[in-house]
């Protein structure tokens, strides 16, 4: 009796690792070979700095290592179900989910990518902007225009349709969750500067004030952090808000004041109202780009920009970094451990492996990149949300995979 009862727990182990570790398509064709360039012509090869250069002075970063295996892997365009824009990409319990143009929601299964939403949450067909997972994978919400907002549970198929809470019709720009499913809270942001709060309770949403952590600027960018939740906005500003009972900045009397290194920048303009309390802006110092994206890791908080610009932000000291990428306006980024990956318009990647030296990849399309997920371990979910798989989506339904197996992903958990 023992023994069979043993065999049935390893069998129903080994179906777990198996449905939540899709890997990348075995029919991987070159997507969207009649799709029109998006963003101008193709830069050369050893742009900024030349690959060659740095590929010398970081092995691991996207060339031969020198045995002839590459460790990272190489981007591969698989094939897209979908020729519309795709926006954001996510990796669910059960492998990656992207939204997009129109209301589309696409899953990656071991056949391939698959259509799950053709319509969006409302049945509508307006296009979904951002997508955001819980903890656990378990469930996934997405933000759009005109209101569109809704999630879907991953494990037995359910959509909820929440389009237009508190009667917000604008678009939304960005969405972040944290928690686990059923306990979590949730951030929307749309084009008017405006954070709306949302917390599971009950199974039920509860929505919370609308507030506007800057002056009003559009805000295309909102993550989760470890120690709380983080935005940017069009006119240079980055704002946290901080978890219960976390202190905003302190000064060196223990006071909670507000640090003067972080008031305006100086090349924009005053903000028209001021920051709320729930909302601390915490720069950027001088700013010289517009913000597309932004990412909280355990460490670091990164926001991507136009002109190849990035910026990295140390919670401990305080502390923006501006950082040169490449070429292009960068679009998302992700970093998990020592490993950075931004992607940009013009079909570009980039990726920097524990230096200061970012090294663009080669990459199969010219299409726009405006999504991206790396690749999930058995440490980021207790083994059954695997994913080995980096994935990047964009223009013309593009959609790009990097296959990350026998490479450790720890670190950052947080795609």
């Amino acid at each position: 009796m023992i023994d069979r009862l043993d065999d049935s727990l390893s069998d129903a182990l080994e179906w777990l690792q198996r449905v939540g570790s899709p890997g990348t398509a075995d029919d991987a064709s070159e997507a969207g070979n009649d799709r029109t360039e998006t963003d101008g012509d193709r830069r050369s090869a050893g742009d900024d700095g030349g690959e060659s250069d740095a590929d010398a002075a970081n092995p691991a970063s996207g060339a031969d290592a020198g045995d002839g295996t590459d460790d990272r892997g190489d981007w591969e365009s698989v094939e897209s179900p979908t020729s519309r824009t795709l926006h954001g990409v996510v990796h669910g319990q059960d492998g990656p989910y992207a939204c997009g143009e129109g209301g589309l929601l696409l899953h990656q299964t071991g056949d391939g990518w698959q259509v799950v939403l053709e319509r969006g949450p409302g049945v509508s067909e307006n296009t979904l902007r951002s997508i955001a997972a819980t903890d656990d994978g378990c469930r996934l919400w997405f933000a759009g225009d005109s209101g569109a907002l809704g999630f879907y549970d991953v494990a037995d198929g359910h959509l909820s349709d929440y389009s237009a809470p508190m009667e917000k019709t604008s678009t939304w720009e960005a969405i972040a969750v944290a928690g686990r499913t059923g306990e979590e809270r949730v951030r929307i942001a749309n084009g008017s500067g405006e954070v709306l709060d949302c917390t599971v309770e009950d199974g039920c949403p509860v929505w919370g004030e609308v507030v506007k952590p800057g002056g009003g600027s559009t805000i295309p960018g909102i993550t989760a952090g470890p120690d709380g939740f983080y935005a940017i906005d069009t006119s240079g500003g980055a704002y946290r808000e901080a978890t219960d009972g976390d202190a905003t900045t302190a000064g060196t009397d223990g006071s909670t004041e507000r640090d003067p290194r972080d008031g305006e920048p100086a090349d924009t303009e005053p903000t028209d109202t001021e920051p709320t309390d729930e909302w601390d802006r915490i720069g950027v110092r001088n700013a010289q780009v517009d913000f597309q994206d932004v990412r909280a890791g355990d460490e670091s908080v990164f926001i991507a920009g136009a002109d190849g610009i990035a910026y990295r932000y140390d919670p401990d000291c305080e502390n923006w970094t501006p950082l040169h990428v490449g070429q292009g306006a960068l679009q998302a980024i992700r970093s998990r451990g020592t490993d950075t990956v931004a992607v940009a318009n013009g079909g570009r990647i980039y990726e920097r492996a524990a230096s200061v030296r970012w090294t663009e990849l080669d990459a199969p399309t010219e299409q726009s990149l405006l999504g991206l997920a790396l690749a999930r371990s058995s440490a980021d979910s207790d083994g059954l949300g695997t994913v080995p798989v980096d994935v990047a989506v964009g223009a013309g339904g593009a959609i790009l995979e990097r296959d990350r197996r026998g490479r450790p992903t720890d670190g950052d958990r947080r795609d």
